[in-house]
């Protein structure tokens, strides 16, 4: 069952939001006052016109009998709303990324939100503008220069066609250029800002994984020094206390019955003491296996997106630090991947044993998948990196869309 989350919502509510503050007191007063003459003088009011006409005797919407003024401005309120309501319905699926069919993606509805946008007025080409800015650069420049020449060239013949004086004139073509700069300046203002946000991600994401290489070497060196002084407690303590134990019992031999109770005394304590040490060097060995849970999570908790959900099994310590390493390095890398290329919002990791001892790490971002290219350098290198331990790493695009890793390293490869 799917479950209400906000931060999925609020990206794609940008969009509506923004039309419904730029266009929304415009459209209120279209629907609460009757247009003047010169909204009828815009795209929208001439294709109202031209379509009352057409059903309307009278010669003029604008000096002639009510009948077609009245339709001409019912149109037009319908247009220019039906215009705000489109606009802000392709806002909202173009922002939903790779969850909306590609069509709604491709440079034909963006050309359709422009049209949209010069149609219906009411400022909605600012937030076409504003959209821009989540484009890439090229692309952005692009689009800017055609919403300007569309928007500012549908002003200047308006303009030319109301035929006012020359200091009027003057005034609506500075006014035509000063809107051509604010749309320039939106699209750089949001350019400025998600590039700022995109930086944020990236620090935050460097941040994250410095910590957890940090967390993971750590781990790695307690591992390390506790087996070595585990080594040395076996060979040297444990050595020692054996020869002490064999010395003391040959000693009760040659004495017999001649022996003290003191030599029977000493021979079973070095033989509780090297039963101990025995114990002890067991529990330590145990205990150096390397734990990424720590590792796992300071990275995940570093990144502020996408957002990511961790699961984690029991029984997972790892004696060997190349195969804990090549964990990390694989949940390193679809991390990197999802921010940098996938554009994912949501992020599952996990990470358990099978029922054979197998270490199974499954990875799956819903972004918008490799989209049949080749393989990168990142891919080719976990795998060649999990081919030297036996591990095995299967790479595929998700249903409907997103990308997903599943990689197995055998209990055999996880011990050597």
């Amino acid at each position: 069952m799917m479950t209400f989350r906000f931060d999925q919502l609020f990206p794609r509510a940008v969009w509506p939001l923004a039309c419904l503050l730029v266009a929304g007191p415009g459209l209120v007063l279209l629907w609460g006052y009757t247009p003047d003459a010169e909204e009828f003088h815009s795209v929208g009011g001439y294709l109202a016109r031209n379509v009352a006409a057409r059903f309307t005797s009278a010669p003029s919407a604008l000096s002639a009998g009510t009948d077609r003024i009245e339709l001409t401005v019912l149109l037009l309120r319908i247009l220019q709303t039906g215009c705000a309501i489109g606009f802000a319905a392709l806002a909202w699926l173009r922002a939903s990324g790779t969850a909306c069919p590609a069509m709604l993606r491709s440079p034909a509805a963006l050309a359709l939100q422009l049209c949209l946008a010069v149609v219906g007025d009411m400022g909605l080409i600012y937030v076409f503008t504003a959209q821009l800015g989540t484009l890439p650069l090229r692309a952005a420049m692009r689009w800017l220069a055609a919403a300007i020449v569309l928007a500012s060239g549908t002003t200047l013949l308006t303009i030319v066609a109301l035929r006012m004086s020359d200091g009027r004139f003057v005034m609506a073509c500075t006014l035509a250029a000063a809107e051509a700069m604010i749309m320039c300046i939106v699209t750089a203002l949001v350019l400025v800002a998600l590039r700022e946000r995109r930086a944020r991600v990236a620090l935050a994401a460097a941040h994250a994984e410095l910590q957890a290489t940090q967390a993971l070497l750590t781990e790695a060196v307690r591992a390390s020094e506790r087996m070595r002084l585990a080594r040395d407690l076996h060979d040297m303590a444990g050595h020692h206390l054996t020869a002490l134990k064999l010395h003391l019992d040959l000693a009760s031999r040659q004495a017999g019955a001649a022996a003290p109770p003191s030599l029977a005394t000493a021979s079973t304590l070095a033989a509780t003491l090297l039963a101990d040490v025995r114990l002890l060097v067991s529990s330590e060995r145990g205990g150096c296996d390397i734990d990424v849970r720590l590792a796992l999570q300071t990275l995940c908790a570093g990144i502020p997106a996408p957002r990511i959900a961790l699961d984690i099994g029991e029984r997972l310590g790892i004696d060997s630090a190349a195969v804990a390493h090549a964990v990390f390095c694989a949940v390193q890398e679809a991390i990197s991947n999802a921010i940098r290329h996938a554009g994912a919002a949501v992020m599952t990791i996990a990470l358990r044993r099978d029922a054979n001892g197998d270490l199974m790490l499954d990875i799956a971002d819903d972004g918008r998948g490799s989209g049949g290219a080749a393989e990168g350098n990142g891919l080719r290198g976990m795998r060649e990196r999990l081919d030297q331990l036996g591990g095995t790493l299967l790479a595929a695009n998700g249903a409907p869309h997103g990308f997903a890793l599943n990689i197995r390293l055998p209990q055999a490869g996880a011990a050597a």
